[in-house]
């Protein structure tokens, strides 16, 4: 009997394993091919934050639904079709790695798909110095701090989202102002008459800064969050969910925690935001010169007479 029970635990963990496992492909400039099962959502890691890009062909056939997250993206093909070229570039280094998507049937019993963990040729060997320990300014043999976007993202949603009691100070992140005040329109699109949005916190570390933008849904409509229509300046972003429920029912709102190497004052500005106030510039300085031109003096108009 507890030979049998052993077996049986064995095959347990055997299967549990293969059911997890996760296939490395190692990128080299050629397009790495994604086999998908209609129906079925399958996991591209990229180990970094990135963008999708997609052709408006493919946006309009709706071939595929697409949503990133924290160096993941995941597909959803909603019916079969041959090669799709997706782009997909990581925002550090603005590396593109070239994906062909393949959607096929879901052959009859038949497990899930994998998950499939992309590296480049950077990621294949760690560097040895990188493995050593280094001292920090007091010699007391400590390894230095890094904090990076990935941390500063995941400790500002445990101190959103996560219980009290498990929401510790982080040595190298510190709390910082927000330096904007209101609500900032942060989407382009349809999404900027959609959502409202403010800054609700902010944190800094590693040379890194980051606002837990608060993003509310304010139609009569389910709104679907895509980065590609973000109108801010930004190194990281990730939202703590994609979809939004109409206004008034739960799930109206979410939290898009973004990174950047600017202060937040600048960076929680949309794209236009600068480019707006040179135009004001501008046009109050022709209508001030306009203005100008057209008054009389009094001392010229004392000699006309």
């Amino acid at each position: 009997m507890k030979v049998f029970v052993s077996l049986v635990l064995g095959a347990s963990l055997l299967a549990s394993a293969l059911v997890q496992a996760t296939e490395i492909i190692h990128y080299d400039n050629k397009p790495v091919t994604i086999k998908l099962h209609k129906g079925e959502e399958r996991m591209i890691q990229f180990g970094d934050h990135v963008e999708v890009g997609i052709t408006k062909g493919q946006q309009l056939k709706r071939l595929f639904r697409v949503q990133s997250a924290q160096g993941a993206v995941h597909f959803l093909p909603h019916e079969e079709f041959g090669r799709q070229r997706v782009q997909i570039k990581r925002l550090s280094d603005g590396r593109v790695i070239l994906l062909d998507l393949i959607s096929e049937p879901k052959p009859k019993r038949s497990d899930d798909l994998e998950d499939v963990k992309v590296l480049l040729d950077s990621e294949n060997v760690v560097a040895e110095e990188d493995m050593q320990e280094s001292d920090d300014s007091n010699g007391n043999g400590y390894q230095d701090i890094i904090i990076t976007p990935v941390d500063l993202t995941r400790y500002v949603s445990q101190r959103l989202y996560g219980p009290t009691r498990l929401q510790k100070d982080l040595q190298g992140i510190t709390e910082s102002a927000i330096d904007v005040e209101g609500a900032i329109r942060i989407f382009k699109g349809e999404n900027k008459l959609n959502t409202v949005s403010k800054a609700v916190v902010a944190y800094s570390g590693g040379g890194h800064n980051i606002a837990g933008i608060m993003i509310r849904n304010i139609s009569n409509k389910s709104v679907q969050l895509d980065y590609l229509d973000l109108n801010l300046p930004f190194s990281h972003a990730t939202f703590q969910h994609h979809a939004l429920a109409p206004a008034g029912y739960p799930g109206d709102s979410t939290v898009m925690y973004l990174v950047t190497e600017r202060s937040l004052k600048e960076a929680l500005h949309p794209w236009t935001y600068y480019r707006d106030l040179q135009a004001e510039a501008k046009a109050l300085a022709i209508a001030n010169e306009e203005r100008n031109r057209k008054a009389v003096d009094p001392y010229e108009t004392n000699l006309d007479h």
